[in-house]
């Protein structure tokens, strides 16, 4: 083999080997996110939603839905009837879940209270999320929803688990009403509506650590009124085997002699 061949192949090997690097490295930052929805009064307001609800999605880094930011001066929110017939009356986020206890949460709650000038409308919801303040990357998108006039009661909550993808930082949040037949956009809220929505600071779980271990498990007691931990049980089973494999070496030994 020539050392030009050499040479070629040390750097095709050089290439694939970058080739992968960079595919990992595009792979790292893939947006991993739990989320769950709903009408707000499903649950206690002190409760987060049901665990069993949340659904995983995993979107590549070039699949990201992203749009630039706006730059509106802060001052009162615009009359509902300039953006639609249905608006959003309040709303407000809350973060949860600090493992690692650095003030920065992997669980995001949005819950807004949209409002319609007729007694139904059917709607639909886009969270985003923003940490350099030059673009809303969305998070979420919600399924159809109805609500009833301008009832306090239907108020629609997005809870959000950011697993992956999602670096340490202080992000902005927004949300945006959609009417659900036209696809027309008729609000929006975020940090120009309420300080609630700006600089929230936010992780990923990857990010945030480990949580919490259990409680340990209780001991079991025996017939014999004595205790025996559940997590040595394995090491005295060992133990237990150990000796007896012992006591038959030294029996085959003394009848070898």
């Amino acid at each position: 083999m020539n050392a030009v061949t050499l040479s070629s192949l040390t750097l095709a090997g050089l290439l694939l080997a970058m080739r992968a690097l960079a595919t990992d490295e595009v792979a790292s930052d893939e947006r991993v996110v739990r989320a769950s929805e709903g009408f707000a009064a499903q649950h206690a307001f002190d409760e987060l939603r049901d665990p069993l609800t949340f659904h995983e999605t995993i979107t590549p880094a070039n699949e990201v839905v992203t749009k630039p930011r706006v730059v509106t001066p802060r001052g009162p929110k615009i009359a509902a009837a300039t953006l639609g017939d249905s608006y959003i009356y309040t709303a407000k986020t809350d973060l949860f879940s600090d493992f690692d206890n650095d003030g920065y949460f992997h669980h995001l709650r949005v819950t807004f209270d949209a409002d319609s000038n007729f007694d139904t409308a059917r709607l639909y919801a886009i969270v985003y999320i923003s940490a350099d303040g030059k673009a809303w990357e969305q998070v979420y998108e919600t399924d159809d929803f109805t609500v009833h006039g301008s009832s306090p009661d239907d108020a629609y909550e997005v809870e959000t688990d950011l697993v992956s993808g999602y670096s340490t930082g202080l992000y902005d949040v927004l949300v945006e009403l959609y009417d659900a037949t036209s696809g027309t956009l008729v609000d929006s809220y975020g940090p120009n509506e309420s300080p609630d929505f700006s600089v929230r600071p936010l992780e990923d779980s990857y990010r945030d650590g480990d949580p919490p271990p259990p409680d340990p498990a209780p001991p079991v007691t025996t017939g014999g009124g004595g205790a025996i931990d559940w997590l040595t049980l394995p090491a005295l089973l060992a133990a237990a085997v150990w000796a007896r494999r012992r006591v038959a070496a030294g029996g085959a030994l003394a009848a070898a002699r």
